[in-house]
């Protein structure tokens, strides 16, 4: 392979990788329906390098979904690699799809790719499949050590994802990323098995109902 041809390789991943990204946040803001034009401007390619990539918006929304089950992936990986007891692992890998904000994408994507899951032996449907076996097995593991409750399953887990993941509106970034440390660790503490003393607070600084009146009066 020569220098120009794997320089040429590079910039093509690269312009791949940048329309994922860019299709990700439009996604998220805007739906599936997403301007492609406003997607190729803000990665930076012109809207032909994007149909070359992409030729069908479907094709874009389905490696949006792979791209988030890659994430979800990597992120059980990272948390059983670093954590011997499945509680914690679970419990890592829940507040990183928060702030990753995985989950936010489920809805968005599930109308458009419906049949795709439903597809067996299609990839969609192979790859969620098999993470939800992951899911399923530190979700046991994790019951058998006495750290979380019997009668929690994958399913509640991820509904727990997305709800947390999806800002409130008009409220700004600001007071979103406060109130979803505070009900992610409410929600942990829910599926917690080992009981807390009553007694000890929040991690969390607590919100004041007058810091809320004053965030609200800077979002009008």
């Amino acid at each position: 392979m020569t220098e120009s041809t794997s320089r040429l390789r590079a910039d093509a991943r690269r312009n791949r990788e940048q329309i994922i990204a860019a299709a990700r946040e439009m996604f998220l803001e805007q739906g599936t329906n997403a301007s492609l034009e406003e997607i190729a401007r803000r990665a930076g390619v012109g809207i032909a390098t994007l149909y070359r990539r992409f030729p069908e918006r479907h094709t874009l929304v389905q490696q949006v979904a792979l791209e988030n089950m890659a994430l979800v992936g990597a992120e059980l990986d990272r948390a059983t690699a670093e954590h011997q007891d499945a509680w914690n692992a679970l419990a890592q890998v829940i507040r990183r799809l928060v702030d990753l904000r995985v989950g936010a994408f489920m809805p968005v994507l599930a109308l458009d790719l419906e049949e795709d899951m439903r597809s067996e032996g299609g990839v969609l449907k192979t790859r969620r499949d098999q993470l939800l076996a992951r899911m399923e097995q530190l979700v046991r593991t994790a019951q058998q050590e006495g750290q979380l409750r019997q009668a929690i399953t994958p399913i509640d887990i991820m509904l727990g994802i997305i709800k947390l993941s999806r800002p409130l509106p008009v409220i700004g970034a600001e007071l979103n990323a406060r109130l979803i440390e505070q009900q992610l660790e409410l929600f942990l503490g829910s599926l917690h098995a080992v009981a807390l003393d009553a007694s000890e607070p929040l991690r969390r600084q607590r919100l004041t109902l007058d810091e809320l009146d004053r965030y609200l009066e800077t979002a009008e």
